[in-house]
């Protein structure tokens, strides 16, 4: 097998490359419906490798054509590339928001992730929240995607540029790969090290976590995980899988295999590295790490040989393929918000996905004749018009997303669902629903004349719990030390190093204070999702809290486990008004058989301790047997998964009877 550098005219027109947008385009889709593709994500890798070969290609025509690199027509065309399509999907995803998403928290994480996403930013706002409302069901969450694309051509230019200029036209082809090479290498190894749980130094009580607290606000919260979460939305873990495509672009015309059986093998490589990743990957695995090389590679060996290899060339230059490529980028941005939707319509219809994803080449199709195709000419938009064409839509998308916020914040005339921060522990201040480290003052409550202390632990449940349990206590006469954390169980073992250092305190200030009493409120089936493994396997939650028990029953220290509350998952939306599905929990707590063997568990282990009682909250929260999210014209849950004050409330007298009882004991 022979390589060896090709003097044929160079090709810029490449409808194979077009072919493989397509495939790309078409793996995220498949993704995305849930019906197959576990490891179709890959798609978006794919995108990066193919954008980095045509932007470069662009940028070494235009310099060997002209001899110059003239920026504000690089930006001018990015700008009139992405930014009509985007702003037309935005506004219109905002509106169907308005009617789909609840006002209470949903629609206001969509104008959020809007205002971000339009200045290319999407990626910096879904970490630097990462809640569950930003993420879950976010129908512009998809754009993360384009903001670690955009900002790696924020700066790309002025380095391709600046080459240039230091290699004075001498020897540029080796001057700009070695520099690419350098650039890649290093994004890589950042990558690598952050999908593998590397924190660089920035550990909470070190000298740059104290240098630099404000990093905490913005999503580095020390000891939690953001490193994979970084090294999932954060650009510069990603660039490197653009400049595998920009090295391709300098070479991929210089490069040709004389040998028949060689460019086969090599194809077939690509080819089967994108299948395997597409197949064996999953949402659980480790990326981008390691194994995003495997996608990128492909590609690229794809990109550089496919067009030796009849058959597959073939196939990627199909008209078909070849207009699903045209189309990638109306495509790409479409699909996403109307599977959202749909879900949200039709919770539960398997089908409605897939319908979705296929009739998002309808609003693509359009979009791409008559809004990209029309601004993407030339000639038919100047450099100042595009700049003012641009800054036009960029402010027109800020107000809008401003008055919908607005809007959204009035409620649109439905009971209204409990914020976040409604409850008694948030209600203190002092971050007392957020791990707040000095929770034995800051977040004490000591009335006049009490008799008994209790400590209330747990995780964003137990804050959610806290006002039925604060209204008990008081009552009877007793103060409250409230230490509880979202995504942090009150058990022996934690989910990530933050949990851990929470619950150590916790533990420490138990054992030092001796409380009369310990209220353990935990939501164990949250923690069975797949972000949460191994650690979150239900037989190591039981035998964590088993140890959990024991450790208080060492200390003669008697606590009440409250039971998990079932699952409520409802919408509180302008659509809910005329669907009873969105009305009404998706299922009731009788047909949740993951959190029925989990709370039965749970009541059987505390009851092994004769010191501790364990209490069921379900038949409470949900009256007759049935739960609904609205009761007495009050809202029970919160969300899924918590209850609101009210909520909380209802179940007062379940723990003053608790408390009692066990102050009788002691």
């Amino acid at each position: 097998m022979v390589i060896a550098e090709s003097s044929e005219t160079k090709s810029y027109h490449r409808p194979d490359i077009q072919g493989l947008r397509g495939v790309a385009v078409l793996l995220v889709i498949i993704y995305h419906t849930g019906i197959a593709l576990p490891g179709g994500f890959i798609g978006v890798d794919m995108f990066f490798v193919i954008s980095g070969f045509v932007i470069t290609q662009v940028l070494l025509r235009e310099f060997e054509e002209t001899g110059m690199i003239r920026l504000r027509n690089f930006y001018a065309r990015r700008a009139r590339r992405l930014i009509p399509a985007l702003s037309l999907m935005i506004v219109v995803t905002l509106l169907i928001s308005l009617v789909v998403m609840s006002p209470f928290g949903e629609q206001q994480q969509v104008i959020k992730t809007a205002i971000a996403s339009v200045f290319f930013a999407g990626n910096i706002h879904l970490f630097a929240t990462n809640t569950y409302d930003a993420l879950k069901n976010n129908p512009l969450r998809h754009l993360w995607s384009l903001g670690v694309e955009e900002q790696f051509y924020w700066i790309y230019p002025l380095f391709f540029v600046g080459v240039i200029h230091a290699s004075k036209l001498k020897n540029f082809a080796k001057r700009i790969t070695l520099s690419l090479t350098v650039f890649a290498l290093s994004s890589f190894a950042v990558g690598v090290a952050l999908t593998n749980d590397f924190e660089f130094g920035y550990k909470r009580g070190s000298f740059i976590q104290t240098r630099l607290g404000f990093l905490s606000k913005i999503g580095f919260s020390p000891g939690s995980d953001w490193p994979t979460k970084f090294a999932f939305f954060g650009a510069p873990a990603r660039f490197w899988e653009i400049l595998v495509g920009a090295v391709l672009a300098v070479y991929v015309n210089k490069l040709v295999i004389h040998s028949k059986l060689g460019s086969r093998v090599l194809v077939g490589v690509g080819v089967g590295a994108i299948s395997w990743a597409t197949l064996m990957f999953s949402p659980l695995s480790k990326f981008p790490g390691f194994i995003a090389v495997l996608p990128v590679a492909g590609t690229a060996m794809v990109m550089l040989f496919n067009q030796q290899s009849i058959a597959l060339n073939k196939l990627l230059c199909c008209k078909q393929l070849v207009y699903v490529g045209d189309i990638s980028y109306s495509l790409y941005l479409w699909h996403w918000p109307m599977i959202v939707f749909t879900r949200e319509i039709w919770p539960g219809n398997s089908f409605a996905p897939l319908a979705a994803a296929g009739l998002s080449a309808f609003p693509a199709g359009v979009t791409f004749k008559f809004v990209e195709a029309r601004f993407r000419r030339h000639d038919a938009v100047t450099d100042l018009k595009t700049l003012r064409l641009t800054s036009t839509l960029v402010v027109s998308l800020v107000v809008i997303s401003i008055a919908l916020h607005n809007f959204a914040a009035s409620g649109l005339g439905l009971v209204n669902v409990k914020n976040f921060s409604d409850n008694f522990a948030s209600g203190l201040g002092n971050n007392c629903s957020e791990g707040q480290m000095n929770f034995e003052i800051k977040c004490f409550v000591k009335p006049t004349n009490s008799s008994f202390l209790v400590y209330l632990v747990g995780d964003s449940n137990a804050a959610a719990a806290s006002d039925g349990v604060a209204e008990a206590v008081f009552s009877l006469g007793g103060e409250l030390v409230i230490a509880v954390m979202s995504s942090c169980p009150f058990l022996t073992k934690s989910p990530n190093e933050l949990c851990t250092s929470y619950n150590k305190s916790r533990f420490e200030s138990i054992k030092k204070r001796k409380p009369d009493l310990v209220i353990i409120v935990n939501h164990q089936s949250d923690y069975l999702d797949s972000y949460y493994q191994p650690w979150g396997k239900s037989e190591n939650l039981l035998k964590s809290l088993s140890e959990t028990l024991l450790w208080l029953d060492n200390l003669e220290i008697r606590s009440i486990v409250q039971g998990e509350i079932p699952f409520c998952d409802f919408k509180v939306s302008l659509i809910s008004k005329f669907s009873l599905k969105r009305r009404s929990c998706k299922s009731n707590f009788d047909q949740q058989p993951e959190h029925l063997k989990l709370l039965t568990a749970t009541k059987q282990l505390t009851e092994d301790f004769p010191r501790h009682y364990f209490f069921d909250p379900r038949f409470t929260v949900c009256p007759k047997e049935t739960c609904t999210p609205i009761l007495n014209g009050e809202m029970v849950f919160r969300n899924r998964d918590h209850l609101t004050a009210y909520g909380s409330l209802m179940l007062t007298p379940t723990f003053t009877a608790a408390i009692r009882n066990v102050l009788e004991q002691n």
